[in-house]
């Protein structure tokens, strides 16, 4: 019970930092937003390939930040400058990877580019480079513990809440462009119909109002008849 008690306050912590350094704000609330528009307005039926590139730059320029403000305060321990570059580095390449994806168009890019995977990390990680969190076993041990609870509560609040208006209308203009183009085509393979009907009745008139004749070979010359082509 203690260990879970202070997982729980040590997330709760993470959580929180940003009130008590203003600095974080900046990039901080800008990741909450695009985390819950994105999640709740494009995200609820799966991310599309726009969506993952856009989180792929997301994580691009958070890592960016990150190493920054890891180069700003290169006066502490080397041990933690060098555990942070290397988080910052594989954030980096984690967003660079997930737009490599998109451009190949692989499906991973589907999975490996949520917004609330990303967004987890960068919440959580922010506040470890802007020093207002030391990298202990147990801030990594909240972080993982929670990534899973995060996850699912996210998914459950989205299943609980009404789906956006948008969606609906989407939905129903997709429905009618359907229509429209199974309509059209009805209408295209009736018209085929009726005009083969119509040319097949007229050709037969025109046959059946024609009399016997037999046509000969053409003439040239004196009287001399080309031989028939078989």
């Amino acid at each position: 019970m203690a260990i879970t008690g202070e997982i729980l306050s040590t997330f709760a912590q993470i959580l929180t930092s940003p009130l008590q350094n203003p600095e974080m704000l900046w990039i901080i609330i800008p990741i909450y937003l695009n985390w819950i528009l994105t999640d709740y307005w494009q995200e609820r039926k799966g991310t599309s390939f726009g969506n993952a590139m856009s989180n792929g730059f997301v994580a691009l320029w958070v890592g960016l930040d990150w190493t920054k403000q890891l180069f700003r305060s290169y006066s502490e321990a080397s041990g933690s400058l060098a555990v942070k570059l290397v988080i910052s580095i594989l954030f980096i390449a984690y967003g660079l990877f997930i737009m490599k994806e998109v451009v190949q168009a692989k499906p991973i890019a589907h999975y490996l580019g949520r917004i609330r995977e990303v967004s987890y990390f960068a919440i959580v990680a922010t506040p470890i480079y802007y020093g207002a969190i030391q990298i202990t076993g147990i801030v990594v041990l909240s972080i993982l513990v929670f990534l899973p609870v995060w996850y699912f509560l996210t998914e459950a609040i989205d299943r609980a809440l009404p789906a956006p208006k948008g969606d609906e209308e989407d939905s129903m203009g997709n429905m009618g462009g359907k229509g429209l183009d199974l309509g059209t085509q009805g209408t295209v393979d009736n018209m085929d119909a009726s005009s083969l009907d119509a040319a097949n009745a007229g050709f037969g008139d025109m046959n059946a109002g024609m009399p016997n004749q037999q046509f000969s070979a053409p003439q040239q010359g004196f009287g001399q008849q080309y031989p028939p082509r078989f």
